[in-house]
């Protein structure tokens, strides 16, 4: 039994499967697979229930798994003194998709071009979605938009006030965010996501009646339908930063509604230093953006003084080069 075996277990637990497991550490599916046979064997007891496909974590498997991921936490802590600065490893984050449409790629760029032997894991959902997966140790940060209260054990730290927009086709009737949300269909964003329902209140407050025909789930159908002429919007600017140029962008309020965001992490994450490089590259971002012609130029970086940002801590450098 080995650290890096014990890595393979916890992964394949988080990814549900030998093959994600295997990309997360940066090995062959089948290296991983002999990794937990021979495991199997040190203890005198099954992990995995290998009559079905993919194979399925037995009960045993799972109290296993738990007391596995405690000592990785633990060995993280201990390794940390004496390691330096990582600037390498693999880093599990998630965003909501406006992100990813906007300023994550760009910011993974930077985090790349400065750190070569870091390895992020990427993937997009709701925010409860990210959350969950975050809270179940699934991930170690979570980019999204600042809930109303953090969850007990973790903390938020705000890198950019992101404006929304009404965005319609050329042709849309009005002129004022008023006229133009009242007077064509309205593409409603899923209520599931935390932004909208910041947008729902909105409406609610300013009693603007939209016409909804239609709820959409990624933020790219919601440009494609309102490009086509078949309704109107509101969304983040950082979703509004690659429009085509059939749609005109409106201001949504005076002064505009914004949203903040920022990335959740545990209190207790063993790579709260990786996860402070990405914040630092995501406030350069958007603080770069800020200041060109784009739609982004609504999006404002915050002031990270009065948020504690998380604390340097040091990690032994990933095996495997993940």
């Amino acid at each position: 039994m080995d650290i890096k075996t014990l890595n393979s277990l916890v992964a394949i637990a988080d990814y549900g499967s030998f093959a994600e497991a295997a990309r997360a550490v940066g090995l062959s599916t089948s290296r991983v697979s002999l990794q937990i046979q021979a495991l199997e064997a040190e203890l005198g007891f099954g992990l995995f229930d290998r009559r079905t496909r993919p194979p399925r974590i037995t009960d045993a498997g799972r109290r296993f798994v738990a007391r596995a991921r405690a000592l990785l936490l633990q060995w993280d802590e201990l390794t940390q003194a004496g390691e330096g600065q990582a600037r390498r490893g693999l880093m599990r984050i998630g965003a909501v998709h406006t992100t990813v449409a906007g300023i994550v790629p760009a910011a993974l760029r930077l985090l790349r071009d400065r750190q070569p032997e870091l390895h992020v894991h990427l993937s997009t959902g709701l925010s409860h979605e990210l959350e969950e997966a975050l809270r179940i140790g699934q991930l170690d940060g979570v980019i999204v938009t600042e809930p109303d209260t953090v969850t007990a054990g973790h903390r938020f730290h705000a890198f950019a006030e992101d404006e929304l927009v009404v965005i319609a086709h050329a042709s849309a009737a009005g002129t004022t965010d008023r006229e133009v949300l009242s007077g064509n269909p309205y593409v409603r964003f899923s209520r599931h996501a935390r932004v909208a329902r910041v947008i729902e209140l909105a409406l609610a407050r300013r009693e603007i009646a939209v016409n909804s025909f239609m709820e959409i789930g990624t933020f790219d159908a919601v440009v494609s339908l309102v490009e086509h002429g078949l309704g109107v919007s509101i969304v983040p600017v950082i979703a509004a930063s690659t429009l085509p140029p059939a749609i005109r962008v409106i201001p949504f309020g005076s002064p505009p509604l914004k949203r903040r965001l920022g990335i959740i992490e545990s209190a207790q994450n063993p790579r709260t230093h990786l996860v402070a490089a990405l914040l630092e590259a995501l406030t350069e971002v958007v603080t770069a953006r800020a200041s060109g012609s784009s739609p982004l130029r609504r999006l404002s970086a915050v002031d990270l003084s009065p948020v504690a940002k998380p604390r340097r801590t040091r990690r032994r450098p990933a095996s495997d080069g993940r």
